[in-house]
């Protein structure tokens, strides 16, 4: 079942005075069927030695950003009171119903707030 949900899309990292800063989008939503990761499906390569329970799984037509090292952290998405940041996604574009699969990595309440505020 897709739940309605809220994101935040990074914006282009800038380096001011050494440090790194990471900005955010305003908030938007989107609907997406979110579930728990077992830990055998889509992902199973990187979730290797991870704990599955630190994840969930999303999926959705909306074009979320992954984090890229170096580059941006990903989207932040806030679905029943947790958040949490876009770290993999797998592409469906089979011309059908074309998704994508995402892989979200639980965050600390604290942090998430410090990003998008």
């Amino acid at each position: 079942m897709r739940r309605l949900i809220q994101y935040w899309q990074p914006l282009p990292a800038e380096n001011v005075g050494g440090i790194t800063r990471q900005e955010y989008t305003d908030q938007q939503t989107a609907f997406l069927s979110m579930q728990p990761v077992d830990g055998n499906g889509s992902f199973r390569q990187y979730l290797a030695s991870r704990k599955t329970q630190d994840y969930y799984e999303a999926i959705g037509e909306t074009d979320l950003l992954v984090t890229e090292d170096g580059e941006h952290n990903g989207a932040i998405v806030l679905c029943g009171g947790r958040y949490y940041e876009v770290v993999q996604r797998q592409e469906w574009l089979n011309g059908v119903i074309n998704h994508y699969e995402y892989l979200l990595f639980v965050m600390k309440e604290q942090d998430a707030l410090a990003l998008v505020g």
